[in-house]
């Protein structure tokens, strides 16, 4: 099949390389010298490699985003959520450019009944038709998630375009793949309700975290107890300094604004305050143990990126945390196994941010660790060496990834996330 997909943000670029990988033809406005020159950013494991071998094999070519292919087999939306107009335009030229069926997908956030205004475009024909399937990407592991979502959502009432793409799915996916096919208002509205389920959830543990911080209560005999209910479950119940990203924070506020218009409801932006208040936890903490004397103090950050795995800062906790402590004067040293960059970007001009190169070289002469984001990277290192050469040994763990008594042995003075002290 030929097909055209929209955007060039991560999704766009997962889903052409792993449609190309397949057979298909597929065109993306970027091209393999946009990846050569570091001129887009990919950072997803693996997925560089796989657009580069796509293009190098011919399967994956690039176009003007101002002359893009009208005669693809499948048009891909793939924008960003504030977008909606740039996607009613190309389905509107691709309707005058074209005779026959037409069949775009799109993946793009635009809030409840989008798609069914797209679809009115065209006419609201069976065979001249946008579907809509929710974005399953998920940052740091974008193509295990594109090749085997959870579940595939189909949200369309065209019985022509949802044989087209399930037979697709079988030959990308395998025949075993949970399919669920509704409209696509109900898709949308699932979309955005799932992401407000799993903050609700991050929120909720947090908030009892730190109920647990003020009381000499250990928040992980609390979850532990909570997820050993089936009704309940493991599943986003993690304390920490709050989430991030882009798309989810998007979402979210999306759905909000739906709910207090339609409903007058301010639960989830009650769920989103919350989190904004989570990612100045640390600073507090910070605060509270240096009694507000933080002049002179050197902060060691390790994980900038909004989660392990991937380069993105969007609304990242970081953010907060090392716009706090720049306020008061605080030097300000970073360790991200990827989001450097982005970080270097971000704060062009300020003056007290170091980026390290490693973990150690942050923390050396430091005043305090500061764990921001879990990644994998930081829970071994040489404890012993790191404490002998900060400054004081203050550890606060914003993921509760460390044993308190542990850190202790090691010499550190620990605080986590709702963690009794030691």
């Amino acid at each position: 099949m030929k097909i055209t997909i929209y955007g060039n943000n991560m999704s766009a670029m997962g889903v052409a390389a792993v449609l190309a990988r397949s057979g298909n033809v597929v065109y993306l406005p970027i091209s393999s010298h946009d990846l050569d020159s570091r001129r887009i950013s990919v950072t997803e494991p693996g997925l560089r490699g796989l657009l580069q071998s796509q293009f190098d094999s011919g399967r994956l070519r690039s176009y003007d985003p101002n002359h893009p292919p009208s005669d693809s087999d499948i048009h891909w939306l793939n924008l960003e959520s504030q977008s909606y107009d740039q996607a009613a335009a190309i389905v509107a030229n691709i309707a005058s450019l074209k005779e026959g069926p037409i069949l775009f997908i799109n993946q793009s956030i635009f809030g409840i009944g989008s798609t069914s205004r797209l679809n009115a475009i065209l006419g609201n024909d069976d065979q001249r038709t946008v579907v809509y399937i929710p974005d399953s990407l998920r940052g740091g592991q974008a193509l295990e998630t594109l090749m085997k979502p959870d579940q595939l959502v189909i949200g369309s009432d065209s019985q022509w375009a949802i044989a087209r793409i399930t037979a697709m799915a079988r030959v990308l996916m395998g025949p075993n793949q949970r399919i669920r096919i509704m409209s696509s208002q109900e898709a949308e509205f699932a979309t955005l309700a799932l992401n407000g389920m799993l903050a609700m959830r991050l929120s909720y543990i947090n908030e009892l975290a730190n109920l647990a911080d003020s009381m000499e209560i250990d928040i992980e005999t609390v979850r532990d107890t909570i997820a050993g209910d089936n009704r309940i479950g493991k599943h986003f119940l993690n304390p920490g300094c709050g989430f991030g990203g882009e798309k989810f924070s998007d979402h979210l506020l999306l759905f909000s604004d739906f709910l207090k218009e339609k409903r007058r409801s301010s639960l989830l932006r009650t769920v989103i305050d919350i989190n904004e208040q989570q990612k100045e936890t640390l600073f507090r903490k910070l605060w509270r143990h240096f009694q507000g004397n933080l002049k002179g103090c050197k902060v060691a950050i390790w994980g900038a990126s909004y989660k392990p795995g991937s380069a993105d800062i969007h609304n990242a906790p970081s953010l907060a945390t090392i716009d706090a402590c720049m306020a008061q004067g605080v030097e300000v040293r970073v360790h991200d196994p990827l989001a450097l960059q982005n970080l270097a970007e971000y704060y062009r001009h300020a003056e007290n941010l170091v980026l390290c190169s490693t973990p150690e070289q942050a923390a050396d002469g430091a005043d305090a660790l500061l764990l921001v984001t879990e990644w994998p990277e930081y829970g071994m290192r040489d404890f012993n060496r790191i404490v002998s050469n900060m400054r004081r040994p203050l550890l606060l763990d914003g993921r509760n990834v460390y044993d308190p008594g542990e850190m202790k042995d090691y010499g550190f003075h620990y605080h986590g996330i709702g963690r009794k002290a030691v």
